[in-house]
């Protein structure tokens, strides 16, 4: 084989945040997200916490796709939301504007793959100017327990909608996932449908952009199903695939 034949795809992962306790940040990253993605035939490459937009252009020339990881809060403000709501929490501005710029020039480009997982679904919506429901419990109900502690077990399910990229690589319209969110997607940004809903309570769990580029995001966390589940590996084994 040629070594363009054997070239794994580069995917860059967005790190998570955490506040150190005598003051500053640390970028971090969950080992379950580098193993999805080595699984599945790519090879992970954790960026720096910056919102150095030259520095992360010129990261991002390097990879071949993006993954955006979960974690905490989006500011309100950057989809007109309440800022003052008490159930928010581990709010960092400087991962929204990364995230944000990273998506919003992959989403532009029109050519490398996106896939978003929990919190990255929702940075998707409002990147492409939808907004966030603040609190699934106050604001939809508890009919589903979003925010369920089993991080690795099928706790509910989800309906996938018919013709969907996200129905073809699950295979099926039913599927269980973990769930471990409270905000989720409220109004659609225009440019994405919704491909997956909570059965029992209509949360969005799903949503994705027409055609190309590869542009899904996922609510639940298929990072850590992965070894077991079918429809959460074949996640990542698209994203690799479409960055091939």
């Amino acid at each position: 084989m040629t070594a363009s034949a054997t070239k794994r795809p580069l995917i860059a992962l967005t790190p998570d945040v955490h506040e150190r306790s005598g003051g500053g940040l640390n970028g971090f990253l969950h080992k379950e997200y580098t193993d999805a993605v080595l699984a599945a035939g790519g090879l992970p490459m954790v960026l720096p916490l910056t919102d150095d937009e030259p520095a992360l252009v010129a990261l991002l020339e390097r990879a071949d796709g993006l993954l955006l990881t979960g974690g905490g809060d989006m500011d309100p403000a950057l989809f007109d939301g309440d800022a003052a709501n008490p159930t928010l929490k581990s709010i960092s501005r400087l991962r929204d504007r990364m995230e944000l710029f990273l998506t919003r020039r992959l989403l532009d480009e029109g050519r490398r793959p996106v896939l978003g997982i929990c919190r990255g679904c929702q940075v998707m919506n409002v990147a492409a100017g939808g907004t966030l429901v603040l609190d699934v419990p106050t604001e939809i109900g508890d009919a589903v327990n979003h925010g369920d502690p089993r991080h690795s077990e099928l706790v509910h399910d989800v309906s996938i909608e018919a013709g969907t990229r996200l129905h073809a690589l699950a295979g099926a319209m039913t599927i269980g996932v973990n769930s471990s969110h409270h905000q989720a997607v409220k109004n659609v940004a225009p440019c994405l449908r919704v491909s997956a809903r909570s059965v029992h309570d209509g949360v969005v769990e799903a949503v994705e952009l027409d055609g190309k580029p590869f542009f899904l995001g996922v609510q639940w966390h298929p990072e850590r199903l992965h070894e077991r589940h079918a429809p959460s590996a074949a996640l990542f084994r698209a994203l690799v695939t479409a960055a091939s």
